[in-house]
């Protein structure tokens, strides 16, 4: 009788202390993980949001909008390189993204690759000609060039599609900034010889 209380005793612990092996299947595909990620993001969590896009990516490789949105996180870090290898990423899947070219055009002029930025915002603009947000960074790229006249007529263009709001606000900015600079450049003195 003794054994057979201490086999149970003996079954019982080993059971309690054996691992169980439980393997999870994650139920969300590649669109839910990067909608997850996006609400994350609006949340507040980049972390998560990162998270959540990685796994995206990972479930469809071939799929660029994950790309875009780590690329967007980055940038929103002002982590320029990172997200400059995002939108690289976005665009090798998605050749003909119009967003994927402007925003990289934005981070390149943010490092100071005005050149690079230039063809990406140029790029972006010759397959979205009607976007106010891509004719406001290809402005811009103009103007950290010293492109007045270039940047006056995009700022032009793009005021004339009426934009919401906030592109209208950074539109109206640049143009009175390339007003002024274009004055300035009038009313320097000739240097003589």
């Amino acid at each position: 009788m003794r054994f057979a209380v201490l086999f149970f005793m003996l079954a019982t612990l080993s059971a309690c202390s054996l691992p169980r092996v439980i393997v999870l299947n994650d139920p969300l595909d590649a669109d839910q993980h990067n909608d997850l990620g996006v609400a994350y993001e609006r949340r507040g969590e980049p972390e998560l949001a990162e998270r959540e896009y990685r796994r995206a990516a990972r479930l469809d490789d071939d799929w660029a909008t994950p790309w875009f949105n780590l690329g967007n996180l980055y940038a929103g870090k002002e982590k320029w390189s990172e997200a400059t290898a995002f939108y690289s990423k976005a665009l090798k899947r998605d050749p003909l993204s119009a967003e994927a070219m402007n925003n990289l055009a934005w981070v390149m002029l943010q490092q100071g690759r005005t050149d690079e930025a230039l063809s990406w915002a140029q790029r972006a603009a010759s397959l979205s000609a009607d976007s106010p947000a891509v004719l406001d960074t290809l402005a811009e790229v103009h103007m950290a060039r010293q492109e007045t006249v270039w940047a006056q007529s995009i700022v032009a263009r793009g005021l004339a599609l009426n934009p919401d709001e906030g592109v209208r606000a950074r539109l109206a900015a640049k143009q009175r900034l390339v007003v002024e600079r274009a004055r300035s450049l009038v009313m320097q003195p000739e240097a003589s010889d």
